[in-house]
């Protein structure tokens, strides 16, 4: 947490805010020891932002010095537009008197100068985003079958497809009629195709209500999404199921939270049943 949704959504208002302008200043609060202060005075003070983009959840800020800002929130981090929750570690200012928050919890997120070189290497250990207008039926498939294991595992992989988190792959294979632990290979063309279509569906509406807000999470000016009110079956164990009845199940799949019907993704399916959603 947060996901591409979440990403997305303050990856998206943050350019909004900040292309163009000039970054004035630099300055640690609550005794931050994790910046690079050097770096930070060196390629970021009196840079300009060309842009703001991510590669997977990790978000990053190409300078007119050549450089970039990248940062990753992980669990407890925040962006936050002219606002200190009480856990602000770093902020940049601006060209006009705007302030750009980085707030972090547990220290676990980053705020960093990277170069090019290291931003392509990081780049590398990626797989084409879900999103990706380029990401074709046929790579999907060809990805996900790259191991024999359970398509959960799969989607949860980076390297493989990037930005499907936990969330929305439950979600995603609830949508799918497929369970967690069916073996990627046992899984049709046809069903990998309704999977694709509806991972793509669900992360555009957790887009659409500007993310989940479970625990931290907030956008840019602090507000939280709407998306968990709209999840299908994450975080619902016990609840019934809305095309059955029965109650959604739950278990950890390698340290990961899974929910799933047991009775409409059966193991056994074939993908021979008509859809219900």
């Amino acid at each position: 947490m947060p996901e591409l949704p979440e990403v997305l959504t303050i990856s998206r208002d943050l350019k909004k805010e900040i292309k163009d302008k000039e970054i004035t200043a630099v300055n640690t609060l609550r005794d931050y020891k994790l910046l690079n202060e050097d770096l930070f005075n060196r390629y970021v003070v009196g840079s300009v932002v060309e842009d703001v983009v991510n590669v997977a959840k990790l978000i990053t800020i190409p300078l007119s010095s050549g450089y970039y800002i990248a940062t990753h929130l992980n669990m407890t981090g925040r962006l936050l537009w002219n606002k200190d929750d009480g856990y602000s570690r770093v902020v940049l200012t601006f060209d006009g008197g705007d302030k750009l928050h980085f707030s972090s919890v547990r220290l676990f997120e980053y705020f960093e100068v990277w170069d090019q070189n290291k931003i392509n290497s990081y780049k590398e250990k990626y797989g084409k985003e879900i999103l990706d207008s380029s990401l074709k039926l046929s790579e999907f498939i060809s990805a996900m079958k790259k191991s024999n294991t359970y398509i959960k595992n799969n989607l949860l992989n980076q390297k493989l497809v990037s930005g499907i988190g936990n969330i929305y792959a439950n979600d995603g294979l609830y949508m799918s009629k497929i369970h967690p632990k069916r073996k990627s290979h046992s899984i049709s063309d046809e069903e990998f195709s309704k999977l694709l279509e509806n991972l793509k569906i669900i992360i555009k509406e957790g887009l659409a209500h500007r993310g989940s807000t479970i625990d931290r999470y907030t956008d840019l000016y602090g507000n939280p999404g709407s998306h968990q009110d709209y999840f299908r079956v994450y975080g619902k164990k016990g609840e019934k199921c809305v095309v059955c009845g029965n109650p959604i199940s739950f278990e950890k799949i390698q340290g990961r939270g899974t929910y799933f019907c047991s009775t409409c993704q059966s193991l056994e399916s074939s993908g021979a049943q008509k859809s219900l959603f």
